[in-house]
């Protein structure tokens, strides 16, 4: 990162952001950090709501809802991009989505995201989120929110209208109000309705899938190849790179907000829980991929140059904070 002089604030949000694990950040820019202080708060009430996604009832994780606000149903982004089968990235310094088709590494991670999802709604909940105004990409073109309609974050998940979001990307949206209902069907799945066998959202209803790279399969399968492996790896790691930016950028808006010193010190403090936790799922990640580089034969070298990448940004932030804190 080059330096420059920000405010103690926002050398806070850059330090927070700047530490997410993987890969060098560009600085915050000085437009990048005004608009994501120009935010507000909206308190809502969550709902139980019951979600198809091509023919498959899903919910989102534990701890992400689903609710309403001005006659708009939001959910949050991620399990959204997930469910439809499309790979997503979250550029918290210029406040951007990008949503696009996922590579064959990508979709392993989106079919593992989805194999572990429940069918079980959570109990209905009032929650306050933070007011974004991020702007969207979906397949190389620039889409705007409806009027009316806005992003929200928060606990680090993105929430984005619900129809907006699945008609950018191709999908038809249903709503049925008696049994609060939300239907999204593909293209490609309703051209398969009448094949027999189990459908995963987003698939194409055949009856027997395609074993992942890396994956197994039988004795008949070859083994993964060194490329397979690391951009399997790479595409996990981008996948908690956007996780750990989110939920710590909203650690740095409520910092932002903060006016006594006790408040600031604690935010700081859970700052760095958020990254010892990022961290240890980092080394999960990391040492999934050693194992598997080491039980075919494969160089291991790439494994420092991810862990060489990951402390450097690591202590960067971790220093900037420790400084403010003094």
């Amino acid at each position: 990162m080059s330096k420059i002089k920000l405010p103690a604030t926002a050398l806070l949000l850059l330090a927070l952001v700047g530490s997410a694990p993987l890969t060098a950040s560009a600085p915050l820019s000085a437009s990048a950090a005004t608009a994501a202080t120009q935010t507000s708060y909206v308190k809502v009430q969550t709902m139980n709501v019951k979600m198809i996604f091509d023919g498959v009832s899903i919910q989102p994780p534990a701890g992400q809802y689903a609710f309403i606000y001005n006659n708009s149903t939001y959910v949050p982004l991620r399990f959204m991009s997930y469910a439809l089968q499309k790979s997503v990235s979250w550029d918290a310094k210029n406040v951007r989505v990008t949503v696009a088709d996922p590579s064959s590494s990508e979709l392993v991670v989106i079919k593992e995201y989805l194999m572990n999802l429940g069918s079980n709604a959570s109990t209905a909940k009032n929650i306050t989120l933070t007011k974004v105004n991020a702007s969207y990409i979906f397949d190389g073109t620039n889409k705007k929110l409806p009027a009316g309609q806005s992003s929200f974050i928060m606990n680090g998940t993105l929430y984005v209208p619900l129809r907006f979001f699945s008609e950018s990307v191709g999908h038809t949206i249903g709503w049925d109000q008696k049994t609060k209902t939300v239907t999204a069907t593909s293209a490609s799945y309703q051209g398969s309705e009448d094949n027999s066998g189990t459908t995963t959202p987003g698939g194409t209803g055949s009856a027997t899938a395609t074993p992942a790279p890396g994956a197994g399969g039988g004795s008949t399968s070859a083994n993964p190849t060194y490329e397979q492996i690391t951009s399997e790896t790479e595409a996990k790691l981008t996948a908690l790179q956007a996780q750990s930016r989110s939920a710590l950028t909203v650690l740095a808006l409520d910092y932002l907000s903060a006016t006594d010193a006790a408040t600031k010190s604690s935010l700081l403090s859970q700052g760095k829980q958020q990254l010892a936790s990022f961290t240890a799922s980092f080394n999960s990640i990391i040492a999934d991929a050693e194992a598997k580089l080491t039980k075919y034969g494969y160089s291991t070298e790439i494994i420092s140059q991810y862990r060489a990448t990951f402390e450097a940004e690591l202590q960067k932030g971790m220093s900037i904070a420790e400084g403010m804190n003094n």
